[in-house]
C-alpha cells in the first residue's frame, strides 16, 4: 500500500519568508545601534528618523505574531494523531527549541523569542485536545487580559513618569563596542533580569493567542486553500490595514515624531505610546496576514523567492542574529554604535537577502535547511518504553 502525503502548503511558507524581513528589520537596531533600540544618536539626520519610524510603525510588534500564529498552525501536523508518540515528538521539538533560545540568547541576541515558544508551547498543549470554542474562550481571555495589563502599565507610565534608569543599557553598549566574544556573553547573561520582563510583557500574552489562533485555523485548513478564502483574506486585508496603519502612525508619532526623544531622554508619554502601539498592533498583523494570502491567490510569482526562507525559517532566524552579530559586535567588524537607522535597516535587509539566496541553493539539494534537519534527528530519535 503506498502511502500519501499531502504536498506542502504554499501560504504559510511565503507567510514565514515575509516574517522573517519583518523580524530582522525590528531586531537590527538592539544588535547594532543601543540595548535599547533606537537612540538619538542613530536618528539625528531626517532620513534615519524617517527609516526608524517607518520600521516602528510598519513592523515592530507584528511579524513575531505572525511567526506565533504559523507556530500553533504547525503544532496540528506535529500532533495531528493525539497519541502518547506524537506528544513526545512535539515536547522534544520545543526542547529543541529551548536550547537552540538559550544559545541564541546568550552568544547572539537578548531579545531571541525561540525560549519563549518552547515555554509557551508547553502552554499550548493544555488546549490543544480541548473543542473549538475552549480554544477561542482561552484566547479571548489571555488577550482581553494582555490588553488590560498593557493598558495599565501605558496609564502609570503616563501618570508617574519616572527617570530613566538605564545603567545596565550603558554597560551592555560598552560591552558590545568592546568586548570579546566571551564578555559579551557574560552581559547577555548578566541583563537577563531586566530583560526578561520586558519580552514577558510585551510578547507573551499575544504570542500564546495567536498559537490558540493558529491552532484553530489548523483545524479548518485556513491556510491550506487560499483561493477559496480569498474574500475572507480581502475582508481581513482591508479591515487590518485600514484600521491597523492609521493607528500606527498615531501612536509612533508620539515615539519617533518630528523633535521627540528616544532612549534616555525620551519622557512617559513616549513610553505609554509605545505600549499603546504592542496593544493595537495585533491589528496590522491581521492586515497583514489578508494581504500576503491575496497577493499569493493573484499574483504567486511575487512571493516565489521568499519560499525557500520560509521552509527553512529557523536557520534563516538565527542566521540573521550570526550575520549582523558579526557585523556589529567588537569581534567582528566593531560597527556596533557606528551607524544610522538607515544603514542598520540596509544591513538587515542585506543579511536576509543573503540568507534567503542561501536556503534557495541549500533546497535545491536538500529537504530542510541545515537547523531544520538537526532538530528532526533529534525530534525523531527512536523512543523507547513506548
Amino acid at each position: 500500500m503506498q502511502s500519501q502525503t499531502r504536498p506542502r502548503q504554499r501560504l504559510p511558507d511565503q507567510l514565514r519568508g515575509l516574517a522573517l524581513l519583518g523580524i530582522v528589520l525590528v531586531n537590527a537596531p538592539f544588535l547594532g545601534i543601543s540595548g535599547s533600540g533606537y537612540d538619538n544618536s542613530a536618528i539625528d539626520t531626517t532620513l534615519d528618523r524617517a527609516v526608524a519610524f517607518g520600521v516602528t510603525m510598519l513592523a515592530q510588534g507584528k511579524f513575531y505574531l505572525i511567526f506565533s500564529f504559523l507556530f500553533g498552525y504547525s503544532a496540528l501536523f506535529i500532533l495531528k494523531e493525539d497519541g502518547k508518540i506524537r506528544r513526545v515528538i512535539y515536547r522534544r521539538r520545543l526542547v529543541a527549541l529551548l536550547l537552540l533560545g538559550i544559545v541564541h540568547y546568550v552568544f547572539f541576541f537578548v531579545g531571541d523569542i525561540l525560549v519563549s515558544y518552547a515555554i509557551l508551547g508547553f502552554g499550548l498543549l493544555l488546549v490543544f485536545a480541548r473543542p473549538d470554542q475552549v480554544v477561542a474562550r482561552v484566547a479571548i481571555v489571555v488577550g482581553a487580559f494582555t490588553s488590560f495589563m498593557l493598558l495599565v502599565f501605558a496609564a502609570l507610565v503616563l501618570a508617574f513618569p519616572q527617570p530613566s534608569s538605564n545603567s545596565w543599557i550603558q554597560n551592555y553598549n560598552e560591552v558590545m563596542a568592546t568586548g570579546n566574544f566571551l564578555d559579551q556573553a557574560l552581559i547577555r547573561i548578566q541583563v537577563i533580569p531586566e530583560v526578561l520582563p520586558l519580552i514577558v510583557v510585551g510578547q507573551w500574552g499575544f504570542a500564546f493567542v495567536a498559537f490558540c489562533l493558529g491552532l484553530l485555523a489548523a483545524r479548518h485548513q485556513f491556510l491550506a486553500e487560499p483561493h477559496d478564502r480569498e474574500k475572507q483574506f480581502r475582508r481581513a486585508a482591508i479591515w487590518g490595514l485600514g484600521l491597523g496603519l492609521p493607528l500606527q502612525f498615531a501612536t509612533t508619532w508620539f515615539v519617533l515624531g518630528p523633535g521627540r526623544a528616544v532612549g534616555e531622554q525620551a519622557d512617559g508619554f513616549s513610553g505609554a505610546a509605545g505600549l499603546l502601539g504592542i496593544l493595537v498592533a495585533p491589528i496590522l498583523t491581521v492586515g497583514y496576514i489578508g494581504a500576503v494570502a491575496v497577493i499569493s491567490v493573484r499574483a504567486p510569482a511575487l512571493l516565489r523567492s521568499v519560499v525557500p526562507a520560509g521552509r527553512a525559517s529557523l536557520t534563516v532566524y538565527l542566521g540573521e542574529s550570526v550575520l549582523l552579530t558579526m557585523a556589529f559586535s567588537a569581534w567582528g567588524l566593531g560597527l556596533f554604535c557606528q551607524l544610522g537607522a538607515t544603514s542598520v535597516t540596509l544591513l538587515a535587509i542585506f543579511s536576509w537577502t543573503i540568507l534567503v539566496l542561501a536556503m534557495t541553493l541549500w533546497l535545491r539539494r536538500f529537504s530542510q535547511g541545515p537547523l531544520e534537519a538537526v532538530t528532526a534527528r533529534y525530534v525523531k530519535r527512536p523512543t523507547r518504553g513506548l
